[in-house]
């Protein structure tokens, strides 16, 4: 199961998550080094090139996944190629289940939501910006139920 934000470069983090001196270049590694997956949304994986693909994999430690928001159409091959190991496939319609939370760390909540997805599903923790304190949460939560 992955516990996963909508994207990793949100504004409203700077300063609450990323050090208001990190470089914005280095926040997926910084987003990397707390959280294991990252669901990147349709008009990012869209607009990127196999090259940066494979800079977002050279950033993230072995382990970590990128799940694409399902879009109409598969994603280029070339962008899950560049990926490698570290490509999750998508999340959504046609890919892993997911359980969409824009809520806060409500933990019971978020427990209903983790008890109802399949084993390879996603939790998605969405809004602007997606909550850290739902998606430290949840993280702890799967521990926890060994999930």
């Amino acid at each position: 199961m992955f516990i996963a934000s909508l994207g990793w470069d949100h504004a409203g983090w700077c300063g609450s998550f990323y050090p208001d001196d990190l470089p914005p270049e280095w926040r997926l590694a910084y987003y990397a080094n707390e959280f294991r997956a990252v669901v990147v949304p349709a008009a990012l994986w869209r607009g990127a090139d196999a090259g940066t693909a494979a800079q977002w994999a050279t950033d993230t430690a072995e382990g970590f996944r990128f799940l694409l928001e399902a879009a109409a159409g598969a994603p280029p091959a070339a962008l899950v190629q560049a990926l490698g190991e570290r490509y999750g496939g998508t999340a959504g319609p046609g890919g892993r289940a997911v359980a969409r939370w824009e809520g806060g760390a409500d933990a019971r909540a978020l427990r209903g939501l983790i008890e109802g997805l399949p084993a390879d599903g996603v939790l998605l923790v969405a809004g602007e910006p997606p909550s850290l304190a739902a998606l430290r949460a949840a993280q702890t939560l799967t521990q926890l139920m060994g999930v």
